[in-house]
C-alpha cells in the first residue's frame, strides 16, 4: 500500500499542469458548494437570532391589511382602546404595549437626520428586551403627562453628539420640537434587509399621538408578549377573532407578525441565492469531473508502457486500479481544501457587499470534502478500470 501511495504522489507531482487544471476544476465547484452550505447555515442562524431578538413568545400586530406596503401607506385600523380591551380580556397576555410609528427628522446644532420616531410606553425594555447603554426609560407619570422626553438610538448619539459629549440631559429637536434626552439604547446593528436599528428615537406614545400626530384614537401597532407554556397558535387565533369582532369586520383589517413568519421570510429571502449558487456548484463540479475524466484518460494513454511493465513485473490489476483512484483522491482532496478556502473568501466578499449572512462550520468542510471524494472516484473510475484491464504484452508493445 505504501508503494502505491508513493507512486500516486510521484505521478501527481510529475504531471504538474494536468494536476493544476484538475485541482482548479474541483476547487471552483467546492467553493460554490461551500458558500451554499455556509449560506444555508448562516440564514438559519440569522433567522433564529432575529426570532430571539423579536421574542419567541411575542407577536406584533400591525394596523392595515398585509398587502399594503410601507407604514406610511397603512390604513389606520388599530385603536388605543384595542390595547385596553385585549389587556382586560386575555389573561395569558403577560405584557401589551401600544406603538405609534412616525417618520420624521431629528436635529441638533445644524445636523439633521431622517429617522423613525416610536411612541411607546414605560415597558419598552421588557417588551423588546432592549436595554440601555446609559440613562433611563420614561416612567408611567411621564407617559401620562405627555412629556417631551426621549430615548435615542446609538446612531443618533453618534451623529448628533461629539465623541466625549454626554447626551443625557441635553435637548434635541424632533420635527422642530425640543425634546430632552434621558437615555441611550444599546446598539443593535442592522436587519437582514439593511435597515439601521440604531437610527430611532423613542418618545412616550401619548406625546407622539397628541402632540406630533395630533390623533388621540389610532396607533400603528400592538406589541404582545405571552406567558410561557401557552399554545401560541391558539392564542393568536383567539386574539384575531376578538379584534375582528370588535372592529365589526369580516375581513382582517390588521395582520399579525409571528416568529414563524419571520423564519419563513428569511429562509425565502435566501432561497434565490442558494438556488443560483446550487446551479453554479453543480455546473462547476460537473465540468471539474469531466475535466478530471478526460485528463486521466489522457494519462492512461501516456502511461501505457509504465502500466505494461508494472503488470509484467507482477503488478496486479487491483494495484493499478487503486493507484489511479488514489491519484484522483489526492487531487480532489487538495481541490476540496483549496475550494473551501476560496469559499471562505467568497462568502466574506458576499457578506461585505450584500450583508448576506454566512456561517462556516466543520460540517461545511466535511460535506465539501465528501462531495469532492465522490466526484473524484466517479470521474476516474472508467479510466482506472481501463488502465487495470490492459494486457501487459500489448501495453509494452505500444
Amino acid at each position: 500500500m505504501y508503494g502505491i501511495l508513493k507512486h500516486s504522489f510521484l505521478a501527481v507531482y510529475h504531471y504538474k499542469l494536468r494536476t493544476f487544471f484538475s485541482i482548479l476544476g474541483i476547487a471552483l465547484g467546492i467553493a460554490s458548494l461551500s458558500i451554499i452550505v455556509a449560506s444555508v447555515e448562516g440564514a438559519f442562524k440569522r433567522a433564529y437570532e432575529v426570532v430571539d431578538r423579536f421574542g419567541p413568545d411575542s407577536i406584533l400586530i400591525f394596523g392595515g391589511r398585509q398587502e399594503k406596503e410601507g407604514i406610511r401607506n397603512r390604513e389606520k385600523t388599530l385603536e388605543i382602546d384595542d390595547v385596553k380591551d385585549l389587556r382586560q380580556n386575555f389573561p395569558y397576555i403577560k405584557l401589551i404595549m401600544p406603538i405609534v410609528i412616525y417618520r420624521g427628522y431629528v436635529s441638533r446644532k445644524g445636523e439633521t437626520i431622517r429617522t423613525r420616531i416610536y411612541g411607546v410606553d414605560k415597558n419598552y425594555e421588557e417588551a423588546w428586551s432592549w436595554y440601555l447603554k446609559k440613562g433611563r426609560y420614561f416612567n408611567e407619570r411621564e407617559v401620562k403627562n405627555k412629556k417631551y422626553i426621549c430615548v435615542i438610538g446609538s446612531y443618533i448619539e453618534e451623529m448628533l453628539f461629539d465623541k466625549n459629549e454626554e447626551p443625557i440631559g441635553k435637548n434635541i429637536f424632533i420635527n422642530k420640537i425640543s425634546c430632552k434626552v434621558i437615555g441611550v439604547l444599546e446598539p443593535k446593528g442592522t436587519t437582514i434587509t439593511g435597515r439601521n436599528l440604531d437610527n430611532r428615537v423613542l418618545l412616550p406614545y401619548t406625546t407622539v399621538m397628541y402632540k406630533i400626530n395630533h390623533d388621540s384614537r389610532y396607533i400603528s401597532a400592538i406589541r404582545i408578549r405571552f406567558y410561557k407554556g401557552i399554545d401560541m397558535g391558539k392564542a393568536i387565533d383567539e386574539i384575531k377573532a376578538y379584534i375582528l369582532f370588535k372592529h365589526h369586520s369580516k375581513e382582517e383589517d390588521f395582520f399579525v407578525l409571528t416568529p414563524t413568519e419571520i423564519i419563513s421570510f428569511l429562509v425565502a429571502l435566501t432561497g434565490s441565492l442558494i438556488l443560483f449558487l446550487g446551479l453554479s456548484s453543480t455546473i462547476s463540479l460537473t465540468v471539474g469531473g469531466f475535466v478530471l475524466t478526460n485528463l486521466f484518460l489522457l494519462s492512461v494513454n501516456e502511461r501505457i508502457n509504465e502500466i505494461g511493465i508494472r503488470r509484467a513485473l507482477g503488478g496486479k490489476r487491483k494495484d493499478i486500479l487503486i493507484q489511479f483512484i488514489t491519484e484522483a483522491l489526492i487531487i480532489t482532496s487538495i481541490g476540496a481544501v483549496l475550494g473551501f478556502l476560496l469559499g471562505i473568501v467568497g462568502a466574506e466578499l458576499l457578506k461585505s457587499l450584500a450583508d448576506f449572512p454566512t456561517h462556516f462550520s466543520f460540517t461545511g468542510f466535511v460535506i465539501a470534502f465528501i462531495v469532492s471524494v465522490i466526484v473524484g472516484i466517479i470521474s476516474v473510475l472508467s479510466p482506472s478500470l481501463k488502465a487495470s484491464r490492459l494486457s501487459p504484452i500489448k501495453a509494452i508493445k505500444r
